[in-house]
């Protein structure tokens, strides 16, 4: 084999290395999730209204709440909102606040939580009357929004 042969060889063969390890590093990036994925949107104003009419039934219940997400069917309103997110090692614990009603006849209620974000693992925990924690029912994005919440406490 002559030495223009085995350059054009060697040459190729580092260029599918090159490549190949490339799209591994861009398969491996967009498989992590993001921090800059996911961010909640403004408050809606109807929303606003809703926790403001509930925030006035409960007068020591604190107003600095931070809008997460909502949903709006025939058969359920709810949003879900957090506060007081506080670092603990690789895990973010916060208030979470559930507003909902079921079905548009219905009076509304509201819901105070203890929950966590699990950093690494990309999970929602809720701790029950005895302290321990389990995972809360994950949704599609849920990992986006655990980044979210562990970027909002960074590490010391």
């Amino acid at each position: 084999m002559s030495i223009v042969s085995r350059l054009k060889i060697s040459v190729g063969l580092r260029t599918m290395a090159i490549t190949g390890s490339t799209a591994a590093a861009v398969s491996l990036a967009s498989a992590w999730p993001s921090h800059a994925s996911w961010a909640p949107k403004p408050e809606p104003k109807f929303w606003s209204e809703v926790r403001q009419q509930m925030m006035d039934q409960e007068t020591s219940a604190p107003s600095d709440w931070t809008f997460m997400e909502a949903m709006q069917s025939p058969k359920i309103d709810a949003a879900e909102y957090l506060r007081n997110p506080r670092r603990r090692d690789q895990a973010v614990t916060f208030t979470a606040l559930l507003l909902m009603r079921k079905g548009d006849g219905n009076p509304w209620g509201s819901r105070q939580l203890s929950m966590r974000a699990q950093c690494l693992e990309g999970v929602l925990e809720r701790q029950d009357q005895q302290g321990g924690w389990s995972v809360y029912p994950g949704r599609q994005g849920t990992a986006s929004k655990v980044n979210w919440i562990c970027a909002q406490v960074p590490n010391p």
